[in-house]
């Protein structure tokens, strides 16, 4: 049996809740090629060949550690989150379920554009700029490590070093208690797009370090489905950049959120309407 290589830097369970259901399709826009496109499949879209392959020795590759890490703690449960924050909504009754569920989803957004190519590309050139002065000070052997390590090739295209479950518990432990808020459009014909970065978070100091400039992850901003946009912030805010509960939203506030959301992406947003998303792409191009 082969090993898949074609691996999902946003989850397919993810990506499906902006499919259109009727049509069995998705509305894809390219920013840098000015191109709409439709797929009804999650299979190519937000993928990229041996994504999260790793080297295991020399000459052998280790294609599934990663992917399997990311289903069992982050994938394979999203679906049945997704359903507890449909039914909070209609109850408004927070359990210990769906407390759960929250802090699963929290910890999806946090590794989201960890996972992506671009930040994996970045990550990789950093470390390897950082220690490259060291390294060439170091023992043969050190360096032909450190030229090992970023040895990257077809196969293995990145380091794939970071562990995806430390680093959820290291920062929801800084952030400490999370308050949430969700956003739905009171229209039924506006749509939350989802970004090739899958979510958003920003830093601001809320803990004291040694250092002046340390920063935490304070926010993470999750479009979870085309109809429910998940906001998480750290109760250390002074000031919370999202009032806590359910809220419905206007038209201008959904547009205002898809812009950053835009604005943020490297190249590709999706939306379940094609109607919404042309209408969208039209007025980014005027504004």
């Amino acid at each position: 049996m082969s090993i898949p290589k074609n691996h999902h830097y946003i989850s397919q369970a993810h990506i499906k809740n902006f499919f259109n259901k009727e049509k069995n399709e998705i509305y894809l826009f390219d920013k840098t090629q000015n191109r709409h496109f439709k797929r009804n499949s999650a299979k190519s879209i937000f993928s990229e060949k041996n994504l999260n392959t790793k080297r295991a020795k020399y000459d052998e590759y280790d294609y599934s550690t990663i992917e399997e890490e990311l289903n069992q703690n982050f994938e394979k449960d999203f679906p049945g989150c997704v359903e507890i924050v449909k039914k909070l909504i209609k109850t408004n009754k927070l359990d210990s379920d769906t407390q759960e569920a929250l802090l699963y989803l929290a910890g999806y957004g946090l590794i989201a554009e960890l996972r992506t190519p671009s930040r994996k590309r970045e990550t990789d050139n950093a470390l390897k700029n950082g220690m490259k002065i060291i390294m060439e000070m170091g023992t043969p052997e050190l360096q032909s490590t450190f030229e090992r390590h970023f040895d990257f090739n077809d196969e293995v295209k990145y380091s794939n070093s970071l562990n995806y479950v430390e680093f959820v518990h290291k920062v929801i432990n800084a952030m400490g208690d999370l308050i949430f808020s969700v956003e739905i459009p009171e229209n039924e014909n506006d749509y939350f797009i989802l970004p090739d970065f899958g979510a958003a978070t920003m830093r601001d100091r809320i803990n004291n370090y040694f250092n002046p400039d340390a920063k935490d992850i304070v926010y993470i901003g999750l479009p979870l489905t085309s109809k429910l946009y998940i906001h998480f912030c750290s109760s250390k805010l002074r000031i919370l950049p999202k009032p806590p509960g359910i809220h419905y939203v206007s038209g201008e506030q959904v547009y205002l959120l898809n812009k950053a959301n835009y604005d943020y992406s490297r190249q590709i947003i999706a939306c379940e309407d094609e109607y919404y998303l042309q209408d969208f792409v039209r007025r980014m191009n005027l504004d």
